[in-house]
This record gives structure tokens, C-alpha cells and sequence, in this order.
């Protein structure tokens, strides 16, 4: 799985929006467009946050594991 595919399977495992993802993040919705259109990599600050907030590590980030499950988050 890649990065990607991850990043787009986080936003529909918990109904999110780019923007709000983001928000959740620290970064631009841009940022997010970004990593979901493959034309950057998330930092190492946003793969840790992506693990803290959705429990996907970053082996599973990365595509080195397939993911377990993705979490989903209560956000308000």
C-alpha cells in the first residue's frame, strides 16, 4: 500500500476532509494534497503525528507492513 493510499484511507476511515486533516496535522491542506497526488513525502514530524493520531506506524506509512487497521478518531 502506499502512501497515498493510506493518507486517503485515514480520510474515509474517519469522515474527514484534506482540511481538517490538516488542521489535525500541522500542516497546509496543500501539504495534504501533496502527499495524496505522490508529489512530496510526509516529514518525519507528520509520520510521527500520523501514528500518535491513527495508530498507523510508520513501517505501515511507509509500505513496508500493510496496515493493521486504521483508528478512527473523535474529532469535533
Amino acid at each position: 500500500m502506499k502512501i497515498s493510499d493510506v493518507i486517503n484511507e485515514i480520510l474515509i476511515s474517519n469522515n474527514l476532509s484534506q482540511q481538517k486533516l490538516a488542521a489535525i496535522l500541522n500542516v497546509s491542506q496543500k501539504t495534504v494534497s501533496n502527499w495524496i497526488n505522490e508529489c512530496e513525502y510526509p516529514k518525519v514530524k507528520s509520520i510521527l503525528l500520523i501514528y500518535e493520531n491513527f495508530g498507523i506506524t510508520p513501517n505501515e506509512l511507509l509500505g513496508l507492513e500493510e496496515p493493521r487497521n486504521f483508528i478512527k478518531i473523535s474529532v469535533e
